[in-house]
């Protein structure tokens, strides 16, 4: 069984003292701490897929009804899936259409896919994720 189809199988009940992902991964993580979704705790990705887009890993956007959002960049998100169709309107990372990401199992948007011609990210909303191995 490879990683990515154990990180979304294995996901336990209700983890013990799950909190909310570290800014930066750790140096020893590996394939990373587990992040999961806020409301059913489906594995969505790892710390260890976090990167870096226009400069950094993390980004605060409003959107054009003003709602704003804090987000970190992953390179795979495999519990999420997307649920629009691609758009450019407003898109926050110039070049990159977005289409929006919800939980692949209880459907709470998570964030949105960025696409460019060569490239393509998650941009996940961080408070709506958890660290199923906070004491790692």
């Amino acid at each position: 069984m490879t990683f990515a189809v154990q990180l979304l199988k294995d996901v336990p009940e209700a983890p013990a003292g799950a909190a909310r992902p570290h800014v930066k991964p750790r140096a020893e993580e590996g394939r990373g701490r587990v992040l999961a979704c806020a409301v059913c705790l489906q594995a969505v990705t790892t710390s260890a897929a976090r990167i870096e887009v226009s400069g950094a890993h993390e980004h605060r956007f409003t959107n054009p009804h003003g709602l704003q959002f804090h987000i970190g960049c992953f390179s795979t998100a495999a519990g999420c899936t997307a649920s629009s169709e691609p758009s450019t309107f407003f898109t926050w990372f110039p070049g990159y259409s977005w289409q929006v990401e919800v939980c692949s199992r209880c459907a709470a948007h998570l964030g949105w896919l960025f696409r460019s011609t060569d490239h393509r990210f998650h941009g996940l909303i961080l408070d709506r994720l958890v660290d199923l191995e906070p004491g790692r």
